[in-house]
């Protein structure tokens, strides 16, 4: 999870030295190759950690808020992002915010921080089956 989690962190960079022409073309097909793969593979790894963290009764509520705050804070990053852009200039908003997302890849978790239950009636329900 963690080398999915910086790849796909290391792309939106190069983002920023894209130029005019042919070449610029197939590096924006390269870099959006790259940073679709990686996201493909990050996405659902993720996605299976932190759901493995809830108590069972609280999947629903909890996928329901992450697609609510994934959707605002997308909204809400796309117009902070322009208005960057229109104060300095897309390249340099691109950049700053590739920097950013560098920095997203230290707050991935570095070891499993599973609970640990004392027996199998408390554990969820895919680890029950397991048991």
């Amino acid at each position: 999870m963690l080398t999915a989690g910086t790849l796909r962190a290391c792309w939106p960079l190069g983002l920023a030295f894209i130029h005019p022409g042919p070449t610029g073309l197939i590096l924006v097909i390269a870099i959006e190759l790259g940073l679709i793969t990686c996201m493909g593979v990050f996405n659902p790894i993720f996605a299976t950690y932190r759901l493995q963290q809830l108590p069972s009764d609280r999947v629903a509520r909890t996928l329901s808020a992450w697609s609510i705050t994934s959707k605002a804070t997308i909204a809400a990053m796309t117009g902070v992002w322009g208005l960057l852009a229109g104060l300095t200039s897309p390249r340099t908003a691109i950049a700053i915010a590739g920097l950013l997302l560098l920095a997203t890849s230290l707050l991935l978790p570095r070891h499993d921080r599973m609970p640990q239950h004392k027996n199998a009636d408390q554990a969820p329900l895919e680890r029950q089956t397991l048991a």
